[in-house]
């Protein structure tokens, strides 16, 4: 699926909803009515989040089936805050990430429905930073812009 586009269509005409097309799979996203949209959809930002727990929930999946790990229920708890920072005291990684004068913190939370003992338990967190989308997102990725007249 990777290496399948993902293709956003946003018509003028409908505010701020935004039909997505990723492989065979359609879906939306929109914006909250205060930011102008329709709140028909999820907002991107969302959706991010959203693909960040699933990611991380099917991550543990696989460690656990690899470990041969009984388990009832994973689920992942994501959230963001942007926060304001001093840029004459933060820390060169913390200058680095900031947008405007903001520093994005994403938090997940992960639940685990399972009778494992700690240490697989534990181990849960170490792994779940391993996922794909957690990886793109804390360490970034190379990113291009090609504009085409349509």
């Amino acid at each position: 699926m990777a290496n399948v586009p993902v293709i956003s269509t946003l018509l003028n005409e409908n505010s701020f909803l935004t039909d997505i097309k990723a492989g065979k799979h359609q879906f939306q996203s929109d914006e909250p009515v205060d930011l102008g949209g329709s709140d028909k959809a999820t907002d991107p930002l969302s959706m991010a989040l959203a693909s960040l727990g699933a990611c991380t929930a099917m991550t543990l999946k696989i460690y656990y089936a690899h470990k041969q790990t009984a388990w009832e229920k994973i689920e992942v708890q994501t959230t963001s805050e942007l926060e304001h920072i001093d840029k004459s005291t933060a820390s060169a990684e913390m200058l680095s990430m900031a947008n405007n004068g903001k520093v994005r913190t994403i938090t997940k939370v992960i639940y685990i429905k399972s009778d494992m003992d700690d240490k697989l338990l534990e181990r849960a967190a170490i792994i779940a930073d391993k996922c794909p989308v957690n990886l793109m997102m804390k360490k970034g990725c190379k990113m291009e812009t090609i504009i085409k007249r349509i």
